[in-house]
């Protein structure tokens, strides 16, 4: 059977299970192939591993990643408008604990609730391009507890698909819809800043961490065009892989990980352009 059965079978097996009507659609599931490929590109067979879902929500990717038959554990702050509905964060509790994952319910961007050296892989999926502070401290945090060896797995939208490209071009923004943002209640849980490709690798590699593979994938367009505007745009983004929708990023923790410390003078030097970015990265 093919890898992406086998995520289909898991995948809808979850969908079913799962406590939120409408919540989990087909980019959830085009995401997961992505994820898998990775994981098997670089692993091998990854059902035995150990893995931790970090800035996890309701869990609905950490469960299909479970029923694959990896060992998953989870945290998160369930603090999302959404998650403290009366009931919610039992709903999603439960939830996990019927999923055979290990939960804790926990602020993630300083410390992780969990032994050091416990995880091989450890996932970001969809949580960096929602904090408002530097993603720095959230990749400290990860790598005590990820396995000298083990692997860092981050995904994100891309910041410059081909539709936000075109938004921009025809005068439109290409930041979430004012409205959401105009009526939040209190926090603002939704994207920050997203990132390109680069700027992912270069983040994790300034973080101590070796990159493996950067790629991007097609999540949304499966669910938004139809023949033949789908295979038109497919065939485009198989020659310009930037226009798709979403980012993968796969690194290693090396045996001389360490948390990165930045002084005032180091962040003054960087912020003012006489730091050491790329300009790759810059442009």
């Amino acid at each position: 059977m093919s890898l992406k059965s086998v995520v289909r079978g898991a995948f809808e097996e979850v969908k079913r299970a799962f406590p939120f009507d409408d919540y989990i659609d087909e980019s959830t599931y085009h995401e997961l192939v992505a994820i898998a490929r990775a994981l098997e590109r670089t692993l091998g067979d990854f059902r035995s591993k150990k893995l931790l879902d970090v800035g996890s929500g309701p869990m609905n990717k950490t469960a299909v990643l479970q029923r694959l038959g990896i060992s998953c554990a989870a945290v998160d702050d369930l603090s999302d408008p959404w998650h403290t509905r009366t009931g919610n964060d039992e709903k999603i509790k439960r939830f996990a604990a019927d999923a055979g994952i290990d939960f804790r319910q926990h602020f993630v961007e300083q410390s992780l609730p969990f032994p050091n050296e416990t995880f091989d892989v450890v996932c970001c999926m969809d949580i960096i391009e929602h904090l408002h502070e530097s993603p720095r401290s959230l990749l400290n945090a990860v790598g005590p507890v990820l396995k000298t060896g083990g692997l860092l797995l981050i995904t994100m939208p891309n910041s410059v698909n081909l539709r936000k490209r075109i938004s921009v071009l025809l005068g439109r923004t290409n930041y979430v819809n004012v409205g959401e943002f105009f009526y939040a209640l209190g926090t603002w849980r939704g994207h920050v800043r997203e990132y390109t490709l680069s700027e992912t690798a270069y983040i994790v590699e300034q973080a101590g961490y070796e990159v493996v593979s950067k790629e991007t994938f097609e999540a949304l367009a499966p669910i938004k065009l139809r023949p033949p505007l789908l295979q038109a745009f497919l065939a485009i983004a198989s020659l310009a892989p930037t226009f798709r929708s979403g980012l993968l990023v796969l690194a290693r923790k090396p045996a001389s990980w360490k948390p990165l410390e930045v002084t005032e003078e180091t962040a003054r030097k960087l912020a003012a352009g006489t730091g050491s970015i790329p300009k790759g990265v810059l442009h």
